[in-house]
């Protein structure tokens, strides 16, 4: 990975507006963010994750450059500015200028480029944590990749100095700055036996012997969390000469000698520096760079903070169960880095040369900031997410319905723990009544939160993630592990069907947005209880219980003849936000608000494929309401009454419930990705580019997206404005565009793409928890019908049926389908999901899809198709 591109000016002035940067620190790990000025910000790597601990930057460090040739030198800091005293050692700091210094965030990387013509080279280098989807362990280490790249475009030779210092940051914490961090030790190549290791050595280096990099901090005994050791090492090469310094960073005297050492030499005098005030330490590379010749230089920087005290026990870091310091991890990392930065190149490619939307694809890239900024795992190796770095709720059940597709995507294992974490505390008096934390900053606490009221659509969201991950894939144990608990949640649900009518009742601020009171019948809940009912029927039939699927698929219809009854305004065209009716102290009958979120429950459906549970027509014309109602220049407001006035709650509630706000990550799921599902994809994809340039791009918020935002004043409002963990509910509106789902125990692949209006093909990756795949799809109107689709995937799929949307003109079509093993075998038959005409194709015996399956459709009978094309076309 050389690099990325700086010529796109879209680009650019997007980054210029970024308020923080990427970042970089493997899953549960910690982070530092490296945004446009090339400093360490927002450092969380000593188990520092909340936004009143974390160090804002380190004053210290600093990378630098220097070229020389016949006596000129040439040197360049890589960064805007930094607390180095520079003015008082009487130096002219040579800083790069903010428009001078190109860069580019691109989660996991950080790419720079020194955008200076009067510099003798051309300098890029790029920050990278490995993020890689499935891996694990990688996407855990505790550690930040520099690599960089330097081009000598002339015809004469250069001698090149690369230096990065490192303030040593043991024991600090924001505000907290303690004079005692350790000391600094070199770390040497040891070669025995025609083998390379490296040891750390409490004294200056022996000349004889070659400098791989610096140590930090203390080895044990750590007092506190926060303290721990660093390593900066450099990969080694034969032609690279690597030397040190350890300095007191606040010392004109001493940034001084470093100084004009590095200058005078582009050398460092290997010396260290004993006083408890020094807590700087500098790596230095030299090496010579010929003509029309490009060298790589890789730095690693790890961290090791394994005491994770929460509560008085200590969980510790799960790296700490792998590695026994960060010169171990740095190790790794050098011994592995090629194939680090090569795996994440490639997921980010294979997203980026889709022909999907540019700003769409950054964005499925980029909201994955949050597994380096808002995760925990700890030493018995649980994972799980927690809200917002200012009020660290873990494993927030409702709200984990939107958010962790991310995760199950990226890290299924992961995934499948956190949710069986979920399951595993009780509550004595309910037990089917699910914990909606797990803890603060921990997984071991979990607690329904401090509202009085008992929020329903917690249980309902465990079910539907135990659906979701067995399907997703195909995990028997999931199944096995989860179902008690599973049936327990529907059954406490269950418990306040008051009036049986299939529908739960409600009171208070009773739901995920829990601020907004609710009193009887909710729309938002009892939609998802609906898709429940079918998802748990299903689940309850794949154990062989049979008498709980017939129950609950037997109450289904109930269910949605009482949703539409009680809860359909003919009067507004849509689905009215709750109805009270036998609700003594309910302050209305009917509340007629238009809820944005009303039919959560068929957005829900669609991801999984569970079927058109409500009537096709109503579905629309409540869309259009939210258009018409809800949808503002800005965003979209949850929660307007049909006179456009904001949903208020009660006097007696006491407080407002900000319904005249946008929730831009949630509305990803059940605004804009039911829309693009159910015939407006164009309208659907406006609002999430929208949300994309009002947060992204104007607020320069892409690695600092909140959960709510103000829609006439177009920015952040209220609790959860930092770090919000949603922002991967993005890729839920991959789903709803390509219409794909992979039954994985089924062996059931659908693939029905909603694409915007004259748009006929698509070539874009496939992300499932056990494989990333690609799709090829095209379909044209010529003479006849024609529809082809190729499908491949980096590991067998096992597939017994494909089933594909047609137009609803075509009468029957031929099949064709073929394998890497030849022509196949298959049969079809056609059928209807609402308003979709599907086709079926079932093989005659089993596929296994790997590098390729073909499938064409041509038609026979029917009338002639018209794809749709814009006005005028």
């Amino acid at each position: 990975m050389s690099g990325a591109t700086f010529n796109n000016a879209e680009d650019a002035a997007e980054s210029a507006q970024q308020t923080v940067g990427v970042p970089l620190g493997g899953v549960g790990a910690g982070c530092c963010e490296l945004g446009r000025d090339g400093r360490f910000r927002n450092i969380t790597i000593n188990n520092n994750r909340t936004n009143d601990t974390r160090i804002d930057v380190s004053p210290g460090s600093m990378i630098a450059i220097r070229a020389a040739r016949r006596g000129k030198v040439a040197l360049r800091i890589l960064q805007t500015d930094s607390a180095l005293p520079f003015s008082d050692a009487g130096i002219a700091a040579p800083y790069t200028a903010s428009q001078r210094l190109a860069w580019r965030g691109v989660y996991p990387c950080s790419h720079y480029k020194l955008d200076d013509p009067t510099y003798p080279l051309e300098v890029t280098w790029t920050a990278l944590t490995p993020i890689i989807p499935y891996d694990h362990e990688a996407s855990t280490l505790p550690l930040i990749f520099l690599s960089f790249y330097i081009q000598n475009p002339s015809d004469i030779s250069y001698e090149v100095s690369l230096a990065m210092n490192w303030e040593n940051v043991c024991g600090c914490t924001r505000g907290n700055f303690p004079e005692r961090r350790g000391p600094i030790r070199p770390i040497l190549v040891n070669i025995d036996q025609e083998k390379s290791t490296l040891e750390s050595q409490a004294h200056e280096p022996d000349p004889r012997r070659l400098i791989a990099g610096l140590e930090f901090g203390f080895r044990d005994e750590f007092r506190t969390s926060a303290e721990g050791n660093y390593a900066l090492l450099i990969a080694q090469q034969r032609d690279v000469q690597v030397s040190m310094m350890g300095w007191n960073e606040r010392d004109p005297r001493e940034l001084e000698v470093f100084w004009n050492q590095f200058h005078d030499s582009g050398r460092l005098g290997n010396k260290l520096s004993r006083h408890e005030a020094s807590h700087s330490g500098a790596l230095c590379a030299t090496f010579d760079v010929g003509p029309q010749q490009t060298k790589n230089i890789v730095y690693v920087l790890a961290w090791y903070c394994p005491k994770y005290v929460v509560y008085g026990s200590d969980q510790r870091n799960g790296y700490a169960n792998n590695f026994q310091s960060a010169i171990e991890v740095a190790t790794q990392g050098l011994t592995y880095h090629q194939y680090y930065f090569k795996a994440v190149e490639d997921w980010q490619r294979r997203i980026m040369t889709s022909t999907l939307p540019q700003w769409l694809s950054k964005a499925l890239i980029n909201n994955n900031y949050v597994l380096s900024t808002n995760t925990l795992f700890n030493g018995g190796n649980d994972f799980a997410m927690f809200e917002t770095p200012s009020d660290p709720r873990v494993s927030t059940l409702d709200r984990r319905l939107y958010s962790s597709i991310g995760s199950l995507l990226f890290f299924p294992n992961f995934e499948e723990g956190e949710l069986a974490s979920i399951a595993k505390p009780k509550d004595a008096q309910h037990p089917g009544r699910l914990f909606r934390f797990s803890g603060l900053l921990d997984n071991h606490h979990a607690s329904h939160g401090t509202s009085k009221d008992v929020m329903l659509d917690t249980s309902i969201a465990f079910v539907l993630m135990a659906y979701r991950n067995y399907y997703m894939t195909g995990k028997r144990f999931i199944l096995d592990h989860l179902f008690s608990r599973v049936k327990e949640a529907m059954a406490f649900v269950l418990e306040h069907d008051c009036d049986g009518d299939g529908l739960p009742e409600q009171r208070g601020c009773s739901m995920t947005r829990d601020r907004w009171a609710v009193y009887g019948t909710n729309s938002y809940t009892s939609s998802l209880w609906i898709v429940a009912l079918r998802a748990y029927a299903r689940l309850a039939r794949r154990l062989g219980d049979k008498a709980e699927a017939l129950k609950h698929e037997q109450l289904l219809p109930r269910a949605l003849e009482s949703f539409d009854r009680k809860l359909w305004f003919e009067e507004g065209g849509y689905y009215r936000f709750y109805c009270a009716t036998g609700i003594e102290d309910a302050p209305m009958e009917f509340n007629n608000a238009c809820d944005v979120a009303q039919l959560a429950g068929q957005w829900y459906a669609d991801f999984l494929c569970l079927g058109q549970l409500f009537p096709a027509e109503k579905v629309k014309r409540a869309l259009a309401a939210i258009c018409k109602l809800n949808e503002l220049r800005n965003g979209v407001m949850q929660g307007l009454n049909p006179d456009t006035s904001p949903c208020a709650n009660p006097e007696s509630v006491g407080f407002p419930p900000e319904a005249d706000r946008a929730w831009p990550s949630f509305d990803m799921g059940f605004y804009a990705s039911l829309m693009i599902a159910h015939g407006y994809p164009d309208r659907g994809l406006f609002a999430v580019q929208r949300n994309c340039k009002n947060v992204h791009a104007r607020r320069g918020r892409v690695f600092n997206q909140p959960m709510m935002w103000d829609v006439e004043k177009n920015d952040a409002v209220g609790w959860g404005q930092d770090r919000y963990m949603a922002s991967m509910s993005s890729w839920h509106v991959l789903y709803a565009l390509q219409g794909f789902h992979l039954n994985v125990p089924d062996g059931v692949l659908w693939f029905r793409p909603h694409l915007p209006i004259g748009v006929f093909s698509l070539s874009a990756p496939l992300f499932t928890p056990i494989s990333f795949g690609w799709v090829r799809f095209r379909e044209d109107d010529e003479k006849m019908y024609r529809q082809f689709v190729q499908l491949t995937f980096d590991s067998p799929i096992y597939l017994k049926t494909l089933v594909l949307r047609i137009p609803a003109e075509v009468d029957d079509v031929t099949v064709e389908c073929e394998s890497e093993n030849g022509i196949e075998n298959v049969d079809h038959i056609f059928g209807y999901d609402g308003s979709e005409r599907l086709i079926e194709i079932i093989t005659k015996k089993p596929i296994m899809i790997g590098g390729m399956l073909k499938i064409s459709l041509a038609q026979t009978r029917g009338a002639a198709v018209r794809l749709p094309r814009p006005a005028g076309r």
